[in-house]
């Protein structure tokens, strides 16, 4: 398996950037401009751990959410803020258990682990895990809906789910 982190900025209703760092290390938004140094001027929020390594942040109404793929651990953050607004773990806990981005459509995140299972949650303030639902096949790569259809591509195949 071939593993590499995007490096990717995500801006925020504030206008401010979405930096995650990495490997469970903290998630940044930073205004941009500035020159040199801007820590300690251009800082809007920092949420301590949790930042993902391969799979990018989505924004879906007020709320980023993202999955840490060290430890297969979902998280939303209000975007404004940064305030942590639930955490929940997505299937058992595994080192590099996910390489797709989430997907959000229909007030739901689709998160897919690299086993093909994927985890569909509510979007909104709690935690609220709705359907488990598994292709059965490696899935390294992010889900497409295009049309009203997925498309999963699996290591094997290429799925289109829908009418």
């Amino acid at each position: 398996m071939n593993r590499t982190s995007t490096f990717f900025v995500l801006t925020l209703p504030t206008g401010a950037l979405d930096c995650p760092s990495g490997r469970a290390g903290p998630t940044l938004a930073i205004r941009p401009g500035g020159r040199g140094d801007v820590t300690a001027t251009h800082l809007v929020w920092s949420s301590p751990r949790g930042s993902p390594f391969v799979p990018s942040p989505i924004l879906y109404g007020e709320q980023l959410y993202l999955v840490n793929d060290m430890a297969s651990i979902a998280t939303s953050l209000h975007a404004r803020t940064g305030q942590t607004l639930w955490q929940g773990r997505l299937g058992a806990a595994r080192r590099e258990g996910f390489s797709a981005s989430p997907v959000a459509v229909d007030g739901k995140i689709f998160f897919t682990n690299d086993e093909g299972e994927t985890f569909v949650l509510r979007a909104g303030p709690t935690f609220q895990l709705l359907h488990v639902n598994s292709i059965g096949e490696e899935t390294l790569a992010s889900p497409a809906l295009v049309d009203g259809r997925w498309y999963i591509r699996t290591a094997r195949n290429l799925y289109a789910i829908g009418r």
